[in-house]
C-alpha cells in the first residue's frame, strides 16, 4: 500500500519545500509549473526536491503540488517596460525595496529583498488626509513574508504566546500558537538575481482594509488611485495612494514600510505596577517559578551616552522633534517649549539634550524634505479641524518595548472660544467615573441615566437605541469597546488589542478648551465691567487669536509636555493633581517658582481661582516630581531600580491611571483639582455664580445675539456640574496605594475619612437639590433666546425652542446628582466600607446615605408650618423641588424592588429603601392632614407620591 501511495505521489509530481505547506496544496490546485531552483534560492527560499520516504513519514519538510520543470514567470524587462525605478537616495543606491512607476496610469511595483524570508518588517499606516485626524497614526502591523510557489504570503508572527523555558515547553507553543495569514499576492515576475516582484496597488490598495481596517478603506475605488509619494531608501519606503472611499471622499493612505531587526543593543526594561508606562506584553508558557506567566516590559526609546563615563553626557541618538510647517508661527515657540521641559528630567539620569528639536518650514524649506508620515522622524502635527483634541502616540518594536517612532497631533479646536452645548458636554461630566457595574445598571434602568437624562429631544432615541443594541460586555465601558489598531476614538484604544501599548483618545485637550471657555467668559465679563476706567494696559498685551499670551501661551506649552510624556512611555497619572492644597496653589510659595501638580500627565485643569487667594499660574509651568521620578525608572543607567521604585510611598509620587478611573478612588479622576478638592468645587461654583450674575450686563456686548446669554449660561451649568459630579465620587470612596508589601507600613486600601464623605454629600446636595443654586432670574429667562441658521453651523439650534427649557435642564441635573449618590455601586461601596473601618472609628453607614438624601429631598414635609397660606404662584413645594422629589421617589422604588440584586449589598439597600418609602408615605400623609390649604401642584403631586407609594409597597410583598 506504502510502495502505491509513493508512486501516485511521484506519478503527479509530487515535490516538498523547506516551507509552509502551500496555498496550491490547500486548495487542491493542480498547477504543474515550477520555479527554477535559482530563483528560489536567491529568492531567499531553499530548492525543491523530490519527496523521499523519511520526509513522508515524519520529516519537517512539507508538501506542494508542482513538477521538477521551470516555472515560467514573465520576463522581468518586458513587466517593468514602461515604469521608471525610483531613486530617493543621493548616492543612488538602491532601497530596502527597489521600487518602479508608472505615472500614466499610477501603477507601481517593488522588489521584495532577495534574503526577505530572513527578515521581520514594519507598515506603519496613517492616513495623511481626508479625515478631521489626518495624520493621526492608524495602526502597524510586524510581519514578514513566505513564499507558496508563485504568491507570496503576508504573515503575522505569534508573539503574544512564547516559551523560554524548556525544549519540550518551546516545542508545544509552537505547535499550538501559530502565525496569522493576513494576506496573499501574486508574484507577479522575479528580478534576475534579485527578489520577486510585487504590484504595491494590489497589495497597498486593493488590500487596505488589512492595514487600516474596514472601515477607514470602506468603498475604495481602485480605479481611481493615483500616487501620492514613492521614496525609497535603505531602511524604509515611503508610498501613498490618494484614492475615493465610501462616499467619494478622497483619502490619501500613506505607507512607511521599513525593515525591524530583532536585535539592535536595546535592553528591555521590566514594567513595574508603581510606575506607569505604556507596556508591551507576552505571556511565558514556559515559567512556572512566578505568580504569573506575564512577561511585561516598558515602552521606552534606545537612549544611551555618547561617552558612558560621563556623569553628564550628551546622547549617542538624541529623540529629535520636528514642528511641521503648517504649526501656525505664533504658537511654535509654545510648542517647543513644552518639548523641552522634558530635558530636565533626562539631566536627572545623566543624558544633556536628549530631546532636540526643529521647526519645518515652507518659506526657508528647511527641514521640508521629511515626510511626517515617515517612520524616521518624529513630527508635532497641527490641524486645523476645529476639535478639540491632542494625541501623542508611539509606534514600538513588539518585540522588546523599543519605541521607534512618535508622532503628536495638536488640533486648534481648545483655542477657539468653545461652544459647549448642553446636551453634549453635561452627560460626559455626569458619567465621569462610573465604571461597568454601574453602566450595566444604567442600561438596565435607563431612567437613571444622565446621558438619557440629559438629552434634550432625543431620550426616546436613545432609549431605543440601547434596547436595540441589548446587553453590552461590562455594561458598555470604553474599554471593552476599545481597539487595538485605530486610534483616536476611544480613550482606551492602543491599550488593547495589540502587543505594544500606546495611548489612544487622550483628552487632555477636551478639559482645556472647557476651562478655556471659562477664562474667555471671565475676561470678556472683566473688561466689559472695567471699561470706563481702563488704564490702557489690556491693549498693550501681546494677544493671540483673542486670548492674551500669557494665558494661551503656557497652557499650550503645557498641553504639548503632556503629549510629549505620552511619546516618552509615559501614561496618565490621575492621581497627580492632588498634590498641593487649593490655598498652597494659589499662594506665593508655588505660583512662578514649582509645577503645582506632581505631574503633566495628568488632566489639569486650568487653574482659575475665585476664593481669596493669590492668583496662582494658570497651567503648569514645568514637569513635576512624578515626572522626574517616572523617567529616573524609565532611563536610568544604574541596576538598582528597586532602590528607586521604593521611593512609591512619597506623596508627590503616588500613581493610578485610566483604569482607575472608574474604581473606588476618588484621586484618580480626570479635570479634578487639589488635594483637598472641595475647595477647588467651591471655587467652581463662586466662578459659575459670578459669571450668572454678569452675563445680561456684561457678557452680552453690544451687538451680540441674545442666544449668547444662553450659551454663557449652558457654561455656568457645566461649570457646576463638574463640581458636583467630582464631589459625589468621594461618597464610597477608598484611596488605592499602589505600594506593595515591604514599602512603607500603610495598608494599599484605605477608606476615605468619614468627614469628608459627608461635606462631598453636603456639597452635592447643596449645589444640586436647591432652587438657588442654580441662579435663575426672571429677567435671565427672558434673554436666553437661540440663533436659528439651517446650516451645518446653526441646524442643531434650528430645531431648538427659543424659550429656554429650564425644568427640563435643572430636572436633568438633579436626577443625574440622585444617582451618583444612589446608584448600587456607591451603596455598596458604603456598605463595604463599614468592615474596612474599625469599630472604635467615626464611619460613614448605608442607612446615614439614605438618611441624608431623603431628609434633604423632602425637607418641606418636616420644615413647612402648619397653616400655611399656599397658593399657585407661591407653593408649599415649588416646580423644581417636585420634579427633584418625584424623582428621588422613583429611585427608592427601583432599589426597594431589586431585592436580588448582582451583590451582597441589595438585599441591605432594597429593604432600607423600602423603610424609607414607609416613613414617607407617614410624612406625606401627616403633612396633608396638618395643613387645610396647600396648593393644587403642591396636593397633587404629594397625593400622587403617596398612591405611587403603597403600589410599590405591595409590589414589594408580592415578589418577595
Amino acid at each position: 500500500m506504502m510502495r502505491l501511495l509513493f508512486s501516485v505521489l511521484f506519478a503527479a509530481g509530487f515535490t516538498l519545500s523547506a516551507g509552509t505547506l502551500t496555498t496550491a496544496w490547500a486548495q487542491q490546485d493542480l498547477d504543474v509549473d515550477q520555479v527554477n531552483a535559482d530563483d528560489v534560492q536567491e529568492a531567499g527560499g531553499e530548492t525543491e526536491r523530490p519527496i523521499g520516504l523519511g520526509a513522508l513519514m515524519g520529516g519537517k519538510m512539507r508538501p506542494s503540488f508542482s513538477t521538477n520543470r521551470k516555472k515560467t514567470f514573465p520576463k522581468f524587462e518586458d513587466v517593468i517596460e514602461g515604469y521608471e525605478e525610483v531613486i530617493s537616495t543621493a548616492d543612488k543606491k538602491p532601497g530596502l525595496m527597489r521600487i518602479w512607476t508608472r505615472k500614466k496610469d499610477n501603477q507601481m511595483l517593488a522588489e521584495l529583498p532577495r534574503n526577505f524570508s530572513k527578515k521581520k518588517f514594519f507598515f506603519a499606516c496613517t492616513v495623511a488626509s481626508g479625515e478631521v485626524f489626518a495624520g493621526l497614526q492608524a495602526g502597524d502591523r510586524y510581519v514578514y513574508w513566505r513564499r507558496y510557489d508563485d504568491r507570496l504570503a503576508l504573515i503575522e508572527p505569534n508573539i503574544t504566546m512564547r516559551s523560554t523555558g524548556d525544549k519540550e515547553s518551546k516545542s508545544s507553543v509552537e505547535r499550538l500558537f501559530t502565525d496569522r495569514v493576513l494576506l496573499d499576492i501574486p508574484i507577479v515576475t522575479m528580478r534576475p538575481r534579485g527578489g520577486p516582484v510585487i504590484d504595491l496597488d494590489d497589495l497597498l490598495v486593493g488590500k487596505a482594509g488589512s492595514f487600516f481596517g474596514a472601515r477607514t478603506a470602506r468603498g475604495i475605488n481602485r480605479n481611481l488611485a493615483s500616487i501620492e509619494t514613492a521614496k525609497a531608501f535603505p531602511k524604509n519606503i515611503e508610498v501613498s495612494y490618494e484614492v475615493p472611499v465610501a462616499g467619494g471622499v478622497l483619502k490619501s493612505l500613506h505607507y512607511s514600510i521599513s525593515e525591524i531587526p530583532n536585535k539592535t543593543g536595546y535592553k528591555p526594561r521590566k514594567a513595574d505596577a508603581r510606575v506607569g508606562y505604556f507596556t508591551t506584553s507576552y505571556q511565558d508558557l514556559g515559567q512556572y517559578d512566578g505568580e504569573t506567566t506575564w512577561n511585561r516590559r516598558i515602552n521606552r526609546w534606545h537612549l544611551e551616552k555618547a561617552d558612558p563615563k560621563l556623569k553628564l553626557s550628551p546622547p549617542k541618538n538624541p529623540i529629535v522633534f520636528y514642528i511641521e510647517h503648517t504649526t501656525p508661527v505664533r504658537y511654535r515657540r509654545f510648542v517647543r517649549e513644552g518639548l523641552l521641559y522634558w530635558n530636565k528630567a533626562f539631566e536627572n539620569v545623566g543624558i544633556l539634550n536628549a530631546i532636540e528639536v526643529h521647526y519645518q518650514d515652507a518659506t526657508t524649506g528647511a527641514h521640508m524634505d521629511k515626510d511626517p508620515e515617515d517612520v524616521r522622524y518624529n513630527f508635532i502635527r497641527w490641524l486645523n479641524n476645529d476639535i478639540g483634541t491632542a494625541i501623542g502616540p508611539s509606534r514600538v518594536h513588539p518585540l522588546t518595548g523599543q519605541i521607534l517612532d512618535a508622532d503628536i497631533v495638536l488640533t486648534d479646536g481648545w483655542i477657539r472660544t468653545f461652544e459647549f452645548q448642553f446636551t453634549e458636554l453635561l452627560p460626559q461630566i455626569a458619567m465621569e467615573g462610573f465604571g461597568p457595574e454601574t453602566l450595566a445598571f444604567l442600561h438596565e434602568n435607563p431612567s437613571w441615566d444622565p446621558r438619557i437624562l440629559m438629552a434634550q429631544g432625543h431620550e426616546q432615541q436613545m432609549m431605543r437605541a440601547a434596547r436595540l443594541r441589548g446587553p453590552q460586555a461590562f455594561g458598555g465601558h470604553p474599554l471593552a469597546a476599545a481597539g487595538g489598531q485605530l486610534m483616536g476614538d476611544n480613550e482606551y484604544d492602543g491599550l488593547v488589542g495589540r502587543t505594544s501599548q500606546v495611548n489612544g483618545l487622550c483628552m487632555a485637550a477636551l478639559g482645556k478648551a472647557f476651562d478655556l471657555s471659562l477664562l474667555s467668559m471671565s475676561r470678556e465679563i472683566a473688561l466689559a465691567a472695567d471699561k470706563a476706567k481702563k488704564d490702557g494696559k489690556e491693549e498693550d498685551e501681546e494677544l493671540l487669536d483673542g486670548m492674551p499670551a500669557r494665558f494661551i501661551g503656557p497652557l499650550l506649552a503645557d498641553l504639548v509636555a503632556h503629549e510629549v510624556g505620552h511619546t516618552l512611555g509615559l501614561r496618565h497619572n490621575f492621581c497627580a493633581s492632588s498634590l498641593y492644597t487649593f490655598a498652597e496653589i494659589n499662594s506665593d510659595d508655588v505660583k512662578g517658582k514649582k509645577p503645582f501638580t506632581a505631574s503633566v500627565m495628568d488632566y489639569n485643569p486650568i487653574n482659575i481661582d475665585m476664593n481669596d487667594n493669590t492668583q496662582g499660574d494658570y497651567a503648569m509651568i514645568d514637569i513635576g516630581p512624578y515626572d522626574m521620578w517616572a523617567i529616573e525608572y524609565g532611563y536610568t543607567f544604574s541596576k538598582k531600580l528597586d532602590k528607586i521604585l521604593a521611593r512609591c510611598t512619597e506623596p508627590a509620587l503616588q500613581y493610578a491611571t485610566d483604569e482607575d478611573t472608574s474604581g473606588p478612588d476618588p484621586r484618580a479622576r480626570r479635570y479634578d483639582f487639589a488635594k483637598e478638592p472641595l475647595d477647588f468645587a467651591k471655587s467652581q461654583i463662586n466662578l459659575a455664580n459670578y459669571h450668572r450674575e454678569r452675563i445680561i450686563e456684561h457678557f452680552v456686548k453690544e451687538g451680540d445675539s441674545w442666544a449668547k446669554a444662553r450659551r454663557g449660561y449652558d457654561l455656568t451649568l457645566s461649570t457646576q456640574m463638574r463640581a458636583v459630579s467630582m464631589m459625589a465620587n468621594w461618597v464610597g470612596g477608598s484611596f488605592v496605594h499602589r505600594a506593595k508589601k515591604g514599602d512603607g507600613d500603610r495598608p494599599p486600601i484605605e477608606p476615605v475619612s468619614a468627614k469628608r464623605q459627608r461635606d462631598a454629600i453636603a456639597f452635592v446636595i447643596q449645589h444640586s437639590f436647591y432652587d438657588e443654586a442654580f441662579g435663575i432670574t426672571p429677567d435671565l429667562m427672558k434673554h436666553m433666546s437661540v440663533d436659528k441658521w439651517f446650516d451645518g453651523g446653526g441646524f442643531l439650534s434650528a430645531m431648538r425652542d427659543a424659550t429656554y427649557p429650564l425644568h427640563d435642564r435643572v430636572m436633568g441635573i438633579q436626577a443625574s446628582a440622585l444617582t451618583m449618590l444612589m446608584n448600587p455601586t456607591t451603596l455598596g461601596r458604603v456598605y463595604d466600607n463599614e468592615l474596612r473601618v474599625e469599630g472604635s472609628e467615626d464611619c460613614l453607614t448605608l442607612p446615614e446615605v439614605l438618611n441624608l438624601v431623603t431628609d434633604s429631598v423632602w425637607e418641606e414635609l418636616t420644615m413647612t408650618s402648619a397653616g400655611g397660606n399656599y397658593t399657585v404662584r407661591s407653593p408649599m413645594i415649588s416646580n423644581l423641588r417636585r420634579n427633584l422629589q418625584r424623582t428621588h421617589l422613583d429611585r427608592l422604588i427601583d432599589l426597594a424592588l431589586r431585592n436580588k440584586g448582582r451583590t451582597a449589598a441589595y438585599k441591605s439597600i432594597a429593604s432600607l429603601s423600602s423603610l424609607h418609602l414607609r416613613k414617607l408615605e407617614q410624612m406625606i400623609s401627616d403633612t396633608l392632614n396638618a395643613h387645610e390649604s396647600v396648593d393644587d401642584y403642591s396636593n397633587a403631586h404629594l397625593t400622587d407620591c403617596q398612591t405611587r407609594i403603597k403600589k410599590a409597597l405591595e409590589a414589594r410583598f408580592i415578589v418577595q
